[in-house]
């Protein structure tokens, strides 16, 4: 605890460094600097969903915490310059019940021409869905802490071939490090993504797929003797296990001579999950419409049967283009994730498709039997915040067993976020329905019904050049235990 306490002192005197000196900072206009002080409460020590989901790990669960928070990032560099860099650094300084520091964002980025390199956390979402109001892309969202990575990418979309077809995508290496169950295994991502349509053309239309592998590393738990998910007690992690990694397109059948576990070759090695995304853009003079669904995949079975393609995220945004409207943006979306291979979705049985695996049920959405962290960085789930963590749920619908991620899996939510500005004030409001309906490995769980909501406002000081935000949040259900809280901080920024 003294150890601790010596870095919140040194953490609260740069946070008073930066504040007295940022007149001085803001000469320099390379750089932003910002600095944000705060806290939370609420009634049952448990911060209100919607106050702490997609806030990329930045916010703890637990209540009565203050909040220190400094960042400096470089100024976007819009020049036709081949060589660009870009960086940032923002740490977030918790007292409280879950004291901690926490670092969202440490990241360098290099663009040479239409390519970037990039290195460190970095705030990213990926798939189509509404980048500023979404409740979270299906496996890839802004809940949980950034995962420390390398990556190559090319982040915008570029023209490929005809004026009216781009495409853009990335692959990435990252490091899961020390976690609950396992150690020191890695993160593999790769995405591509394509638009038909000019950039300013009225209608355009998207398609893409994002993969993501959990691979390698060391089990921290007992390993069963002659467990059939183990070879020697650890996981696969030679270049054999990584070209499966990659391309985990063919199931090249067990070997048992191989030195690979029958888990294994049954799952491509690792981990796999992701998602495939479609939608479509139309713009009007002061209108911008963007409808898109994202079907997840999981262990390659349910992405080479396709048998759950009606699971997934669809979602339709609204944005006003009108100059100072009082409705900015609202986007509808619904949460659907109860086929899991089960049974064949309605399109399907009407074109009477079987699909490899039909009759399988993978009903394993963000869990692993080997991974048995399941689909989580830090505890927190890295995909959309409904797949809620275990412990975060009431006790009674909890399941016995410590090494499971998200007992309920099984999810049908609606969705409404909206922003809208009154007078010189910005507000956001967001709100869940959903039905659970847990998993079959916990038959205890029955169904259970919940709301959440809250509003955010943001409220400029003008004389203090800052914004003073002030969030509540409410939570009624089943699911998880009743709840009221409320946030207030002031952020002040130099550019």
């Amino acid at each position: 605890m003294g150890n601790f306490t010596k870095k919140i002192n040194t953490h609260l005197l740069l946070f008073i460094f930066i504040l007295s000196c940022g007149n001085s900072y803001a000469q320099n206009n390379t750089f932003k600097y910002a600095v944000e002080v705060g806290g939370y409460y609420s009634t049952n020590n448990k911060i209100p969903f919607w106050l702490r989901s997609n806030q990329y790990g930045a916010i703890p669960t637990a209540d009565n915490t203050v909040l220190f928070r400094q960042s400096i990032e470089s100024k976007l560099d819009t020049s036709n310059k081949f060589f660009k860099k870009n960086f940032c650094f923002d740490m977030v300084t918790v007292v409280g019940a879950q004291a901690k520091i926490i670092i969202p964002e440490a990241y360098y980025r290099i663009d040479l021409g239409k390519v970037a390199i990039t290195a460190g956390r970095k705030k990213q979402i990926y798939g189509l869905v509404d980048s500023t109001l979404s409740s979270g892309s299906i496996s890839w969202s802004g809940n949980a802490l950034p995962i420390p990575e390398i990556k190559i990418s090319i982040p915008e979309y570029r023209r490929l071939f005809f004026d009216w077809f781009a495409v853009k995508g990335h692959f990435s290496h990252g490091w899961f490090g020390n976690q609950d169950y396992v150690k020191n295994y890695f993160l593999h991502q790769k995405s591509l993504y394509a638009r038909i349509g000019k950039p300013n053309s009225k209608l355009k239309l998207y398609g893409g797929i994002l993969h993501n592998a959990q691979w390698g590393g060391t089990p921290k738990y007992t390993v069963p003797v002659d467990d059939p998910r183990y070879i020697e007690g650890g996981f696969a992690k030679d270049w054999v296990a990584f070209r499966n990694i990659v391309f985990p397109l063919i199931n090249p059948g067990y070997d048992s001579t191989s030195g690979y576990s029958r888990y294994d070759y049954e799952n491509r090695f690792g981990n796999h999950l992701g998602q495939i995304d479609m939608g479509g853009e139309l713009n009007f003079k002061n209108l911008k419409i963007l409808g898109y669904k994202q079907i997840i995949f999981e262990t390659g079975q349910t992405f080479s049967s396709l048998t759950n393609i009606d699971d997934g995220l669809y979602g339709l945004s609204f944005e006003n283009k009108k100059e100072n409207p009082i409705f900015k943006k609202v986007v509808f979306e619904f949460l659907h994730t109860t086929n899991q291979g089960i049974y064949r979705a309605g399109l399907l049985r009407l074109i009477g498709f079987y699909g490899k695996h039909y009759g399988t049920n993978q009903n394993f959405y963000f869990n692993h039997g080997q991974y048995l962290d399941g689909w989580s960085y830090n505890d927190q789930t890295i995909g959309t915040p409904f797949m809620i963590p275990d412990p975060e749920i009431r006790s009674e619908k909890r399941t016995p067993w410590d090494n499971f991620l998200v007992n309920n899996n099984r999810i049908k939510a609606l969705y409404t976020g909206v922003h809208t500005k009154l007078n010189s004030v910005d507000l956001e409001f967001k709100m869940s329905l959903s039905r659970n309906f847990g998993s079959p490995r916990f038959e205890q769980f029955g169904t259970a019904d919940q709301t959440s909501f809250a509003v955010k406002a943001s409220i400029p000081a003008v004389k203090m050049k800052g914004l003073i935000n002030v969030g509540i949040g409410i939570e009624q259900g089943d699911l998880i235990n009743d709840n009221y809280g409320f946030s207030v901080t002031f952020k002040r920024f130099w550019e």
